[in-house]
């Protein structure tokens, strides 16, 4: 199920506003003017979340009822709206359009908000909430006015939140955006159902970290400085993550899919926000005879009674729930008043991988020899399989499937057969392997030979941009569930002795800190595995574990079944390792590639790795935790700050200077000294990234001035292309095409003297193409491919009833395709020559005046057949050539009456190729 909510562009929001007084903007926009404005290359349709349902219990009243069979919900088409605020607080305030813009954008977020019009009436609309992912691309809703208080009590639960970090208010807030399927179950909201435990906290002494400390200035942005010393580390453990029954698993799961499939979920509650992942605790409770739990506030829960254990970190809300006096069961009860319910954001993958992909980032900083990233004896494309070479190198296994898929018959149909073995194949897949598997000679056919071929092209482009296959998989990180188990019975334990004996049991079953259990591992047993998570910036950033020497008896009956999570000792450092990874959904590769690991596990080893404790001299990248800033959420003013900072988010560019920096960092054929500066720049970037990312909800950046403003790097030719191929095809008629850029790409490098592995890959590509012979498909004869034609009265055999069926399908199919032909709809071309439009207008100074998104918008509401003969008058009347006041007459005619005077001036101003903007638009 879908909702309409419309997209509006800031900047086209910003050409009707009006000054009222120094600084202060006036937003007032009719209902043209409002349409002008609408995004209509943003994605109209949005996928059900927590908030949508509240917006339409206080529109329809808590009884009603979601409609049955309906795809999209138009209701709250004018009632909430998202507004994207990017190229306004993503931009330094040096230049006076960018100042202005920042200006005439906090007038939004006053008391007043803006007033559109979307065609039933004029509504002030205030700004409101924004999830993650708006966040991360400077997306912000805003709700209509009447909405505005109604809504915030229901999801904030009547709760009175004043000073407090706002920036974290924002991001729990924003946990309603997040979609998700929703658990209609209104008797969860049960004190006795969901129970909430406290998160054992574990010190670890004396380790070897790299940290940075700010200033000391209580400022929102902190300049900080590189430290390297050893500390004490606590560890939170089990940090995001819960478990759920057996039961109720099933039950959601039905709901979700109809099947019993999934074992870990993402769920989302108010204020709540984790991963939980099903064990059968009543019967191992019951088969360890311990008849209840404890939770954090020292209550008895009877085991049996209980459907969800919660952590206290999945709990946002607990701090603010004790201020507002409320008890565990008074929170459930205004959750249950306002009809909130569970949502399932996520699930695991049901279908065991065998490969995963590494990225980038990780092959420029892991320990590796040319020889084991790809012997240079090698030829450059392949006549032959390589599994016939007994040898082991890096991209052995991405040219092994280039390979299979251009070049090996029987893999090639090997590709499609294989989706009947598949549970979650879609139909059309099954409807291929089932061709296939009754005439094999269909395999030379455009349907395959096309999707072979697009198959092959992408797994080439991956492999040049460094995601390379290798066997492991992609897992959720998890604390050991048994030692979460062994967490609960010994909180009855501390008060009944008589369970001492199952403290030692359970504790029996446990691990040592690097051992990891990842059940149902589909690659082969190995003596070491390699755990990575992105962004991966410096050779500090993964983790060295060994696989299990035993399994106990209840780790195998309770906990086997999880085959889409890996279990750390979660009092290690190991989720700090990888970036400060948390338990409630992050996902982690588990490398699984011999040779990789050697390599990864010889960095360790030279460098004092203490099995015991996970420690190394290679130190911890240690992301200060700063207190987030107090402010009032009660404050406009406040709010629009947040807001401003975390749409300023510089992640990408930090990533890309710590890339550059670490391209002679780790490249073993560099000057020493300028070696050990650029890895100390590296290290400090990545610590950066962390703060910046965390800025979210702490609401304090990083001053990024010394890495940013300054080149001390040339930037990395791998970089260059990766931008190269990651434009679209659209160009200009005076500009090279995206192929034309790529030959002079590879013109312009000397390959032979490139060094870093990661900077070869995009010629190693290139020359796996050029260099493996791909299969000539000839087609065969129809004669071959229904061969029961040639029987005799073979159509008296059919059934009258499917032919005449297919009739009349594939009448209704050619008249389908003739009226697609026909039509034409300016919103469904993806504004493809927006581009152009763009170039023309900052060429002429009218960036600031006009956008794309409000030009397309004036012949929104052609009709198709009336926008096909305006392209052909604009070709029959020459308007490229048509003196000034032809084409003011020409516009009269043609431009929707009411088209404000300054469309008309704008389209018959030809400076700078401006005749070119009418014909983009409609073309």
């Amino acid at each position: 199920m879908k909702y309409q909510i419309h997209e509006l562009s800031t900047r086209a929001i910003m050409r009707y506003t009006a000054e009222t007084s120094s600084g202060v903007y006036k937003y007032n926009l009719t209902e043209d003017a409002t349409n002008r404005c609408i995004s209509f290359s943003a994605p109209t349709m949005q996928d059900d979340c927590a908030l949508f349902y509240q917006i339409m219990c206080v529109l329809h009243g808590d009884d009603f009822k979601m409609p049955v069979g309906v795809e999209v919900i138009p209701d709250l088409s004018n009632i909430l709206i998202t507004v994207d605020f990017s190229g306004i607080f993503d931009r330094s305030a040096t230049k006076k359009k960018y100042i202005d813009r920042q200006m005439q954008a906090e007038s939004m977020f006053r008391p007043d908000g803006i007033t559109l019009d979307f065609g039933k009436g004029s509504y002030k609309y205030l700004a409101f909430e924004r999830s993650a992912s708006m966040s991360r691309n400077s997306r912000l809703s805003f709700i209509r006015a009447d909405f505005y208080e109604p809504v915030r009590r229901r999801i904030m639960l009547d709760m009175n939140i004043g000073l407090c970090q706002l920036s974290k208010l924002y991001a729990y807030n924003g946990l309603m955006l997040t979609s998700g399927f929703r658990i209609p179950d209104m008797s969860i909201w049960d004190e006795k159902r969901i129970v909430v435990v406290d998160n054992p906290v574990t010190p670890v002494y004396e380790a070897n970290i790299i940290t940075a400390e700010d200033d000391g200035i209580e400022n929102a942005m902190r300049k900080y400085h590189r430290v390297e010393k050893k500390a004490d580390i606590e560890v939170t453990e089990f940090d995001g993550e819960g478990l759920v029954s057996r039961e109720f698993a099933e039950k959601m799961d039905m709901e979700f899919c109809g099947k019993h499939v999934h074992n870990s979920f993402q769920i989302r509650l108010p204020y709540i926000k984790g991963v939980v992942h099903e064990v059968d605790f009543k019967s191992l409770f019951a088969e360890l005879a311990v008849p209840y739990i404890v939770d954090i506030w020292g209550e008895k829960h009877p085991i049996q009674d209980v459907d969800l254990i919660l952590t206290k970190s999945m709990f946002k809300a607990f701090g603010w729930m004790t201020e507002n006096g409320l008890s565990w069961a008074e929170y459930l009860a205004r959750c249950k008043k306002y009809h909130h319910a569970l949502y399932i954001s996520g699930v695991n993958q049901t279908e065991p991988q065998r490969y995963t992909e590494l990225n980038y980032q990780f092959l420029n900083t892991v320990s590796m020899t040319a020889e084991e990233f790809r012997p240079l004896d090698l030829p450059l494309g392949w006549k032959y399989s390589l599994e016939e070479d007994n040898r082991n190198w890096i991209t052995k296994e991405t040219e092994i499937a280039y390979y299979r898929l251009a070049a090996d018959p029987a893999s090639r149909k090997e590709y499609f057969i294989d989706a009947l073995n598949r549970s979650e194949a879609d139909k059309r897949s099954v409807l291929l392997a089932k061709i296939l598997e009754k005439n094999p000679l269909f395999i030379n056919e455009p349907i395959y030979t096309k999707e072979l071929e697009n198959k092959a092209q992408s797994l080439l482009k991956q492999y040049a941009i460094g995601r390379l296959i290798v066997s492991g998989d992609n897992r959720y990180l998890s604390g050991d569930l048994i030692r979460f188990i062994l967490m609960l019975v010994k909180s009855v334990a501390d008060v009944v002795d008589e369970y001492m004996g199952v403290v030692a049991r359970l504790s029996r079953e446990c691990y040592s800190e690097t051992v990891a259990y990842a059940p149902g591992a589909a690659y082969p047993l190995n003596e070491s595995y390699t755990l990575l998570r992105n962004p991966h910036i410096a050779r500090n950033e993964e983790a060295v574990v060994s696989p299990p020497e035993y399994i106990g008896p209840l780790r195998q009956k309770y906990l086997s079944h999880l085959s889409y999570v890996i279990m750390v000792d979660s009092r290690t450092l190991i989720p700090e390792r990888l970036g400060g990874a948390d338990f409630d959904g992050d996902m982690i590769k588990t490398i699984a590639d011999p040779l990789l690991n050697a390599c990864v596990a010889r960095n360790y080893k030279e460098n004092d790795f203490d099995a015991y404790s996970h420690q190394s001299s290679i130190p911890l990248l240690k992301i200060p935790s700063p207190n987030s800033l107090i402010l009032d959420a009660n404050d406009w003013q406040a709010r629009f700050q947040v807001i401003k900072s975390t749409f300023s988010t510089r992640i990408g560019q930090i990533c890309n200077a710590a890339f550059n920096r670490s391209i002679i960092a780790y490249d073993e054929n560099s000057d020493m000294a300028e070696r050990e500066r650029l890895q100390r720049e590296t290290e400090m970037l990545e610590i950066l990234t962390g703060l910046e990312i965390d800025s979210v909800k702490s609401g304090i950046k990083p001053d990024l001035t010394e890495f940013l403003s300054q080149k001390t790097v040339s930037c990395s030719s791998f970089l260059k292309y990766k931008s190269l191929v990651g434009e679209d095809n659209s160009q200009e008629w005076y500009e090279p095409t995206k192929n034309e850029k790529l030959n002079k790409f590879f013109d312009s490098v000397d390959w032979d003297n490139v060094t870093s592995n990661v900077e070869r890959l995009p010629y190693l590509a290139k020359m796996l193409e050029e260099n493996t012979p791909k299969i000539k498909v000839k087609p065969a004869e129809d004669s071959e491919l229904f061969a029961f034609a040639q029987i005799a009265n073979w159509q008296e055999a059919l059934n009258p009833a499917d032919m005449d069926y297919m009739k009349t399908l594939i009448a209704d199919y050619k008249e389908a395709l003739n009226r697609i032909r026909r039509s034409w709809h300016i919103g469904d071309i993806k504004m493809n020559r927006r581009n152009d439009i763009e170039r023309i207008l900052y060429a002429r100074g009218q960036e600031n005046d006009f956008t794309a998104d409000e030009l397309y918008s004036v012949f929104n509401s052609f009709d198709a057949r009336w926008i096909k003969d305006l392209r052909n008058l604009l070709t029959e009347e020459q308007w490229h050539l048509m003196p000034l006041d032809e084409r003011e007459k020409f516009l009269n005619l043609y431009l929707p009456y009411g088209t404000p005077e300054q469309y008309h001036v704008l389209f018959a101003d030809f400076r700078h190729s401006g005749y070119r903007i009418f014909g983009d638009i409609i073309c």
